[in-house]
């Protein structure tokens, strides 16, 4: 499983997606971007695991490029880190459609511990509710 990250580098994100995906399985890996134009490129080819983002937009002009692209993001579960709190930049934001929004003021933990998160549901084996409904008649 593959997580992307775009991010200027300007805080430790890379680094903590970096720790929660340590001792996860073989196939997990993180991939990061810190230009617009190179993560489109990467969006445009085939993603074959690829299914959480987690973008830190840091300016309007960010966030209204990456909205040209939405259709491209409509099939990962997005965690977005935004610059500001103003709220006609998380309304439009929320055009994204991300599972979660979090603000760079806040701190590392909350992004970090949605992360873990899915990556749990990722990684744990679904049961067909087939198997359920034969396991509680017995």
């Amino acid at each position: 499983m593959m997580l992307l990250l775009y991010a200027k580098d300007r805080n430790g994100v890379s680094q903590e997606l970096k720790q929660i995906l340590n001792g996860r399985s073989s196939d997990a890996c993180l991939e990061t971007y810190s230009n617009l134009d190179d993560l489109f490129q990467r969006l445009r080819q085939p993603r074959l695991n690829l299914k959480i983002g987690v973008l830190s937009i840091g300016s309007e002009a960010e966030l209204d490029r990456l909205l040209t692209i939405r259709e491209l993001l409509s099939d990962m579960r997005l965690v977005l880190v935004l610059s500001g709190r103003d709220p006609q930049t998380v309304s439009k934001a929320h055009a994204l459609a991300p599972r979660f929004i979090t603000f760079s003021d806040a701190g590392i933990d909350p992004l970090v511990s949605v992360v873990e998160k899915m990556m749990g549901c990722q990684f744990d084996p679904m049961v067909p509710p087939q198997a359920v409904l034969q396991a509680n008649s017995h």
